[in-house]
């Protein structure tokens, strides 16, 4: 089976581009076929991953302001040339594009979302324009929901906002995976710091992990992404920091993969306090590394239910419970080897790839004339007619 990623420029190291490339590399390791096809990639992109998975480089001018209508123009000479190779598609951008890669090219595609862009705290100071500038936007997209045979989404609540937006979706929650071969626990690695990891965006609400420790005497590392069109947001942390004495408690830094990696391994306590109901890959990856997490809690449950600490939106409660941690190793240990074990059993990337080959084998099969009765929350079969 040949299996062909298609995706936006791969030049920072955050949560999707690792998704889209780590699935890759472990379908790769299943014995597939795989190529990525992206206008652009970072050589030294999580450690360089051209040795594992073939990355076809198809050269476009630069994203301008409107990048979600780009990232069609984009997907579609994308598609063009992965169609040429491909048995199948999976669509990280430009998702309207997929049902154009089965109309035009009779290939399977299927649209994987991995963020909300529905979810209002995402658009940050464009959040105004919004409604008026994803109207077109929308149409496309329920047209290419309602044609295409499945859609993947990185978690339950996203599939439960592409539903909304088109009730006949068949929309396939699929579990973030992360790579435990490389984010793994050295479980003497405990230097008394608080970490917090992701893209310099809003969303992330990196203020309230700031604000946690201010009172205390905790030193607290972020190893952030800067996004060039949330760099005010990166601007406003560095002042809020400065203006509030903390230089020397609170650091700010962009790491490489090695870097990020040994971080998470020496952390004692991770805060992830942005506002979603499901954990991504920032907060999966202290997991795997051992490290209990503190996870903001605005919902009544976040998915899955794992073994993490759930405080509100109240500094006090966020300082408290660190402090709580910190001072003591042996709740901050049992709590870290629970959460290395709920993501080996839970998150592994190979849990991850088999899901999306369930659904991606019976495309295949039913392109070469085999028809698919297919619940998208029951196991996938099939019948020759």
């Amino acid at each position: 089976m040949k299996i062909a990623h298609v995706c936006r420029p791969l030049m920072q190291p955050a949560g999707t581009e690792r998704s889209t490339i780590e699935m890759a590399c472990e379908m790769v390791r299943q014995g597939l076929e795989v190529r990525i096809y992206t206008p652009k990639l970072s050589e030294d992109l999580f450690g360089g991953i051209g040795k594992t998975v073939r990355i076809e480089e198809i050269g476009v001018p630069t994203s301008p302001l409107f990048d979600f209508y780009f990232d069609m123009i984009l997907a579609k000479r994308l598609v063009s040339e992965a169609c040429k190779w491909a048995d199948l598609l999976i669509l990280h951008h430009g998702h309207p594009i997929a049902s154009y890669a089965m109309t035009r090219f009779s290939k399977p595609c299927i649209p994987f979302y991995h963020i909300d862009r529905w979810d209002w705290k995402m658009w940050g100071q464009l959040r105004s324009v919004e409604p008026a500038y994803t109207l077109p936007l929308n149409a496309l997209e329920r047209k290419s929901l309602r044609e295409v045979p499945i859609v993947f989404a990185n978690s339950q609540s996203l599939a439960i906002s592409i539903r909304r937006l088109e009730p006949r979706a068949k929309v396939v929650p699929i579990t973030i995976g992360v790579d435990t071969s490389k984010f793994s626990p050295r479980w003497e690695k405990d230097d008394g710091f608080i970490m917090m990891a992701g893209r310099f965006h809003p969303v992330n609400n990196f203020e309230l992990g700031i604000g946690a420790v201010t009172p205390t005497d905790y030193e607290l590392i972020i190893s952030g992404v800067i996004d060039p069109k949330s760099r005010w947001y990166y601007n406003r942390l560095r002042s809020f920091v400065s203006r509030n004495g903390l230089t020397e408690r609170v650091i700010l830094e962009t790491n490489k993969e090695d870097g990020l990696i040994d971080r998470l391994q020496r952390c004692s306590l991770f805060f992830s306090p942005r506002d979603f109901d499901y954990l991504g890959h920032a907060a999966l990856e202290p997991m795997a590394c051992g490290k209990p997490v503190v996870q903001l809690a605005t919902q009544s449950r976040i998915e899955g239910d794992p073994p993490i600490r759930l405080c509100r939106n109240d500094l006090k409660e966020w300082t408290n419970t660190a402090r709580d941690l910190v001072d003591d190793p042996t709740a901050r240990s049992d709590l870290g080897r629970k959460s290395y074990e709920f993501v080996r059993e839970k998150h592994s990337l190979r849990i991850t790839v088999s899901q999306m080959l369930q659904f991606a084998v019976g495309l295949i099969q039913n392109s070469e004339g085999r028809k698919i009765v297919r619940d998208p929350n029951s196991p996938l079969t099939d019948e020759v007619p």
